[in-house]
């Protein structure tokens, strides 16, 4: 169970960078997920704050396009469904330290990626 709970945090880091993202890609610099304090919120309470994001991510797409960043913004759209967690929504809380630092092994994990695939674009 502990490996699991690692992982799905693990893999909410990766969803969170690629959501920020592609969010930054629509909205400019100031987006939602840039904010300070979100990455620690959504650390600890990843479905309650990363749900919003998945259900924007077409809209964050759309004005990606608009801003001529379509692009770059669909190849991080496509990255998402390998992102989501294994169980069947995203985890409620994740409280323990251990899992908090996959969380951001994650983000840091899917930044690398995304630059990489980006570097193509």
């Amino acid at each position: 169970m502990a490996n699991d709970r690692l992982t799905e945090a693990y893999r909410c880091g990766q969803l969170f960078a690629a959501l920020a993202a592609l969010e930054r890609l629509s909205e400019g610099a100031h987006h939602s997920l840039g904010k300070p304090g979100t990455r620690r919120q959504l650390s600890t309470e990843p479905r309650k704050h990363l749900t919003l994001h998945l259900w924007q991510a077409g809209r964050y797409l759309l004005g990606a396009a608009n801003r001529g960043e379509g692009r770059a913004a669909g190849v991080i759209f496509r990255q998402l469904p390998d992102l989501l967690p294994l169980r069947r929504e995203l985890p409620g809380e994740i409280r323990d330290a251990a899992e908090r630092a996959r969380f951001q092994e994650g983000v840091t994990a899917q930044e690398a990626a995304i630059g990489k695939a980006l570097a193509d674009v």
